[in-house]
C-alpha cells in the first residue's frame, strides 16, 4: 500500500521535472513557476506520508517515548488553531474555541497536538467555503471531553465505518482533490486509546462532521 501511494507523486514530480528539463515551457517564468509550486504541493504530501507512517510505526510497536507533565488542552488547542487559521480564512472558514472548567490534564504535549492536528486538518480540509469549525473542550470528573464540529461535506454511515483503518482515505466527487495520507485518523484512534479515551464520529452528508474524542486526566489507559 505504501509503495501504491508514493508512486502516483513521485510519478508526478518525474513528469513535472522532465518538461523543465526538456524546455517544454518555453522559457516562461509564470509556467515554470507553477511546475515547480505543483513539484512541492506533491513532496509535501510525501513529506507528511511518511512522517505520519513513523508516528504510526512508533505507537504499535511500543517504542514512542512519552513525557507526562502538566498540559493545558486549551493552550494546546489555540496553538493548533493559529497555524490553520491561515489555511481556513483563505476560504473564509470561521473557527472558534470554547471551553469550560479546568482543562488541565496529565498527558505527552507532543500527542495532545497531533490528536488537535489532525482534527482540525480535516475540519478544515473537508469544509465548505464560507463554513465554520467549533472546537470545544469541556470537563468531566475524571477526564476531558474534546469535540471538534464542521459544516463540511459529510459522510454517509457506511464511510464512518471505514474512517479509521490504515491508509483509507473516503473517496467520491466531493474528495477527490484533497490532498491526504489516510493516516491521520487512525494515529488519532490510537494515540486516543493511549490516553485512556476514545473516539466517536456522527457526521451527515452536506451537513457536516463532528469528532468526540475523551482523554483520561491521568493521560494513561486504565
Amino acid at each position: 500500500i505504501l509503495a501504491h501511494e508514493l508512486k502516483a507523486p513521485i510519478g508526478a514530480v518525474e513528469s513535472y521535472l522532465r518538461l523543465l528539463e526538456e524546455g517544454i515551457t518555453d522559457g516562461k517564468p509564470e509556467t515554470q513557476e507553477r511546475i515547480v509550486g505543483r513539484c512541492l504541493v506533491r513532496l509535501d504530501g510525501m513529506r507528511k506520508l511518511i512522517y505520519d507512517l513513523l508516528d504510526l510505526t512508533r505507537i504499535e510497536s511500543g517504542q514512542k517515548k512519552r513525557e507526562l507533565a502538566k498540559v493545558d488542552l486549551v493552550r494546546v488547542a489555540q496553538r493548533v488553531v493559529e497555524t490553520y487559521g491561515p489555511t481556513a480564512g483563505e476560504r473564509g472558514i470561521e473557527v472558534f474555541v470554547q471551553s469550560d472548567g479546568n482543562t488541565v490534564m496529565q498527558g505527552d504535549e507532543s500527542e495532545l497536538e497531533i490528536i488537535l492536528n489532525n482534527l482540525m486538518s480535516n475540519a478544515v480540509k473537508y469544509n465548505r467555503d464560507g463554513g465554520r469549525v467549533d472546537l470545544q473542550i469541556h470537563e468531566e470528573p475524571e477526564r476531558l471531553l474534546l469535540e471538534v464540529r464542521d459544516t463540511g461535506i459529510g459522510m454517509t454511515e457506511e464511510e464512518v465505518g471505514r474512517l479509521f483503518g490504515e491508509f483509507v482515505r473516503i473517496k467520491n466527487e466531493k474528495t477527490s482533490r484533497i490532498e491526504g495520507s489516510g493516516l491521520g485518523l487512525s494515529i488519532l484512534r490510537r494515540l486516543a486509546h493511549l490516553n485512556g479515551g476514545e473516539v466517536l464520529v456522527r457526521s451527515v452528508p452536506d451537513e457536516g462532521t463532528t469528532f468526540t474524542v475523551t482523554l483520561s486526566r491521568t493521560g494513561v489507559a486504565s
